[in-house]
């Protein structure tokens, strides 16, 4: 389990470092809003291209293999990004091979957790694994008053190099046979085999989510910024927001297991009350304003880890290879989402961002009830239907 989620989150704190420290970077660098944006979406773009082909990748190599390649590669681009980059373009290079490396990521934590957990713990196993990403968005918070004041940024990356090199030793070595069942007996809980046509609906629906959830890491402490927050404040309540987002999927998670739900309704409602939230947002500001801020990190943060709960536990024996596909989607929307979101605050505000995002949203909850309603009315005798 604590290699599940500091994979997820040495694999991923490079890119969040980007938005958390801008206030140093950016001058540096010369980078602004919008080229967060694109090199957000370099990171991105890279782990979506390559998604469904690492979990391919993960099937052949086994879990252990891909777990200590990813460690090594992150921690390695970690550290050229502390000791070389000086310009954006060198930036976007280095997080674009580290996308490209992240994609190996998910889907071997993913292979690793559904071999060796039970069925009826999956849920709170799979919050625990995706509270790696706010803990990647945590350390970046706290890296800006802790580190990044008072050394600088460089030694912020560098920093989280030795977090992901100390990965490589957390790998059980040796050949670990499954000892996870890949089927429950809670009818609750049962799904048949998600088809392809259900994977990519999944996909969509994640990609319309994640749009909000990467305009909520990369530019949160640029807007808190401009609405009269000083740097550290804005830092630390990136912390806070983070800490919520990681106690709200492993609550989720615990919920899940002693419930049997199947994961899809629950995502769908949790992607609609985010909705109402980032529209609330807009005309708030002070302590009102940090309030949502953690209510937005537990809710339109907070569902990854049903969401990918909801993937594993239907397709539990090619649990790297689904996951590949839906979590390109996820990948997709990360990268069009800094991308875009970039675009309509330099153009616009960031007002005008939070109800873009909102609507992405609203949209991606439609999808996913969808994917509910037909996941349900496949898995029921027809006698229940």
């Amino acid at each position: 389990m604590a290699m599940s989620i500091l994979l997820a989150a040495s694999s991923a704190v490079g890119v969040m470092l980007l938005g958390a420290g801008i206030g140093d970077i950016g001058p540096e660098l010369d980078i602004g809003p919008g080229e967060i944006g694109i090199l957000t979406a370099a990171f991105f773009t890279a782990a979506a291209l390559t998604s469904s082909r690492a979990g391919q990748v993960v099937e052949t190599i086994g879990w252990q293999k891909a777990v200590r390649i990813t460690a090594a590669l992150i921690g390695t681009l970690l550290l050229a990004i502390a000791a070389f980059v000086d310009s954006s373009w060198r930036m976007g290079l280095a997080l674009a091979l580290m996308g490209a490396t992240y994609s190996l990521a998910n889907p071997a934590a993913n292979q690793a957790l559904a071999d060796h957990v039970h069925p009826k713990r999956r849920g709170s196993f799979f919050g625990l694994k995706h509270a790696g990403i706010p803990t990647a968005t945590l350390l970046a918070g706290v890296a800006v008053p802790v580190i990044i004041i008072n050394f600088g940024w460089r030694t912020a990356y560098a920093t989280a190099a030795v977090l992901a090199f100390s990965l490589i030793w957390l790998v059980p070595r040796g050949s670990i046979p499954a000892t996870a069942e890949h089927h429950d007996e809670d009818p609750r809980r049962t799904v048949e085999p998600l088809s392809d046509t259900a994977l990519r609906k999944l996909a969509l629906a994640g990609m319309l989510a994640t749009i909000g959830v990467v305009g909520l890491s990369t530019f949160l402490v640029a807007s808190l910024v401009e609405d009269g927050f000083a740097d550290g404040p804005a830092g630390w309540l990136q912390f806070g927001g983070a800490i919520f987002s990681v106690l709200a999927r492993v609550s989720y998670g615990v919920v899940a297991d002693r419930t049997g739900t199947r994961g899809f309704a629950s995502v769908s409602a949790l992607y609609g009350i985010g909705a109402f939230v980032y529209l609330s947002w807009i005309p708030t500001t002070g302590a009102a304003l940090a309030v949502l801020v953690v209510v937005a990190y537990a809710t339109a943060w907070g569902w990854p880890g049903l969401y990918t709960y909801s993937v594993v536990n239907a397709n539990t024996a090619t649990a790297a290879k689904s996951s590949g596909v839906s979590q390109a989607g996820i990948f997709a929307g990360a990268a069009l989402g800094p991308l875009i979101v970039g675009q309509i605050i330099e153009r616009a505000s960031f007002d005008a961002s939070w109800g873009f995002i909102a609507g992405c949203l609203l949209a991606a909850s439609m999808v996913m009830a969808s994917v509910s309603r037909a996941v349900v009315g496949r898995s029921l005798p027809a006698s229940d239907r």
